[in-house]
């Protein structure tokens, strides 16, 4: 005869779960049995009906929304709960940083809402829902719902784009050029201003991470745009008052130097506006700029001397044919006297010529 021999193995983790949910079962199944022997069939009913009637309305044990415990509670009752659960991480400040500003807002500000209500709602829905069975467990075996919903709160982009959107229009400004300002007959240099350009796209973000609760901060990212021109471009200014019949040298932005000059006649005034120094020249030649009318009389040219018209230097404007130059004929300065030029004594000419650069600004006014 042939002996068989059947051996088997430990049990799998898979069966070993399977055995205790069939033995849990079973244990409920034996204790409510145990109950309803012990207190028969009629009196294990009404004490489940009564414990029914205690939860009318209201939520059964183990029901938790957005982290509280409402076992026993009415819907608005929990509904107060859960909100003042959330209400701080709705309501918490977040600071806005631009620079040295800063502004605070909050998610709820922003529109951030929780779903409490509607997680009020399934968790009621969850416990009305409960079966007789389910009840007689809570009723004898301490057991509970075993519901759990958290509150969701969504955090809509409008409200950050739009915040964003407000604050940069108060701080977007276009780059400003150092400027001259003659209206009063005076030179005043009115400052550069840097550019600023708010980068919403990236500000946006900032905020949103905020809202998120990843930080308490969020910072509107920017970038500047520099002028073309500065202040420093006006360290040297030459205004002709031509009602004063003067020359003042500013340099940076202050009276320097004046000189009474002589400027163009009624027939031929003096152009005014904002021009530039183009060229110094030393012991210049005339050259005779209307030989078929003022200068019919006068030779083609003149070279460098006391004689020449021009004086000993002439500094050139980019205005054509236009120079402050120097004159032996010293009685008409403080006069309308020339053909367009500014004329200057010989002694400060020189002065002139020795103190100021090409590209020096040249402001002629008959203001003030």
């Amino acid at each position: 005869m042939t002996e068989t021999q059947e051996t088997t193995g430990d049990p799998t983790p898979g069966d070993q779960a399977t055995r205790r949910k069939v033995g849990k079962k079973l244990a409920i199944a034996v204790a409510i049995l145990a109950g309803v022997l012990g207190l028969g069939v009629a009196g294990a009913a009404y004490a489940t009906f009564d414990y029914s009637n205690n939860y009318e309305g209201k939520f059964l044990p183990g029901t938790s929304v957005g982290g509280v415990e409402v076992a026993g509670m009415t819907p608005e009752e929990a509904l107060t709960a859960v909100k003042r659960r959330i209400r701080p991480q709705l309501n918490r400040t977040i600071t806005i940083s631009f620079k040295d500003k800063s502004w605070t807002t909050s998610p709820r500000e922003l529109g951030a809402r929780g779903d409490a209500r509607r997680a009020v709602e399934e968790a009621m829905a969850v416990s009305e829902g409960a079966s007789f069975m389910d009840k007689v467990g809570m009723r004898f075996l301490d057991d509970n719902l075993g519901f759990e919903r958290e509150v969701a709160i969504t955090y809509p982009g409008k409200g950050a784009k739009d915040l964003v959107a407000k604050l940069a229009g108060k701080l977007n400004a276009e780059a400003r050029d150092a400027a001259i300002d003659y209206t009063t007959g005076w030179v005043k240099i009115t400052e550069e201003r840097t550019g600023i350009a708010v980068n919403t796209a990236k500000s946006v973000k900032n905020l949103s991470r905020a809202l998120r609760g990843r930080s308490d901060s969020a910072k509107l990212e920017f970038k500047l745009t520099k002028p073309e021109v500065t202040s420093d471009s006006f360290d040297q200014v030459l205004l002709v008052r031509h009602n004063e019949r003067k020359v003042y040298l500013y340099e940076n932005g202050k009276i320097a130097r004046s000189w009474t000059v002589a400027v163009g006649q009624p027939g031929y005034p003096t152009p005014t506006g904002i021009y530039s120094v183009t060229e110094l020249r030393y012991m210049p030649t005339w050259v005779n700029p209307a030989p078929d009318t003022w200068g019919a009389d006068m030779p083609a040219e003149i070279g460098p001397g006391t004689s020449n018209p021009l004086g000993v230097r002439a500094i050139n404007w980019s205005a054509s044919g236009i120079r402050f130059h120097g004159t032996e004929n010293i009685a008409s300065l403080g006069t309308a006297a020339s053909h367009g030029c500014v004329r200057m004594s010989n002694t400060d000419v020189i002065e002139l010529y020795d103190i100021v650069e090409v590209g020096t600004p040249i402001v002629s006014t008959t203001l003030g």
